[in-house]
C-alpha cells in the first residue's frame, strides 16, 4: 500500500481527486478505508471456508483462502500497518477475528482446539500462503493443501477432536 497515492486512486477510479479527498481527507485515511474493506474480505472468506466445507474439505476451503491475490493484499496490510497506526489497528482486529472464526470453524466440523491450537494454524495458514505466492508453482499449491490437511488431521489425533 507503500504506492496508494490519492492521485493514483483517483486516476484508476476515473474521478477526479477532490472528489476522492471529500470522502479521504488524507491518504492515512484512504489506506485504512482500503485496509478495513481488505479485512471484512478475508474475514468473509474464512467464513465462507468453514460454512460451507464437509468436514473431510475443510482443509480445501481452507486452502482457497491463501489464493495469491488475497495473499498480497494481506502483505500490503503488514506493510501499511507498519507505518500506519490506524491499520495496526486494524490488522490486530483482524487477526483476532480470524482466529475467532478459526476456532468456531474447528469447532462446528468436532474439532475443539485452544487459542495455543488455534494460533498455531492461523500461523501455518499465513506462513503457507506466503510460501506459496512466493514460489508461484503448482507444487507450492498442492503443498498448501497438504499441509493444511494434515495439520486438521495433528489436531483430531492430539486428542483436541471431541467426542
Amino acid at each position: 500500500m507503500l504506492g496508494l497515492t490519492q492521485p493514483r486512486v483517483a486516476k484508476a477510479a476515473a474521478i477526479r481527486q477532490s472528489h476522492l479527498t471529500y470522502y479521504f481527507p488524507t491518504r492515512s485515511a484512504l489506506v485504512a478505508a482500503v485496509a478495513a474493506a481488505v479485512a471484512q474480505g478475508l474475514i468473509a472468506r474464512f467464513d465462507a471456508a468453514f460454512a460451507a466445507a464437509k468436514p473431510g474439505a475443510l482443509a480445501q476451503g481452507l486452502a482457497r483462502i491463501g489464493l495469491p491475490d488475497q495473499t498480497r493484499l494481506l502483505l500490503s496490510l503488514v506493510l501499511a500497518a507498519d507505518r500506519e497506526k490506524p491499520v495496526r489497528a486494524l490488522f490486530r482486529a483482524l487477526t483476532k477475528g480470524v482466529r475467532a472464526r478459526i476456532a468456531c470453524g474447528l469447532s462446528r466440523h468436532g474439532i475443539a482446539a485452544d487459542a495455543d491450537a488455534v494460533a498455531m494454524f492461523h500461523a501455518l495458514c499465513v506462513g503457507l500462503a506466503v510460501l506459496d505466492l512466493a514460489r508461484g508453482e503448482p507444487a507450492s499449491r498442492r503443498e498448501l493443501k497438504t499441509l493444511t490437511r494434515l495439520a486438521l488431521l495433528r489436531l483430531e489425533e492430539n486428542g483436541m477432536r471431541r467426542s
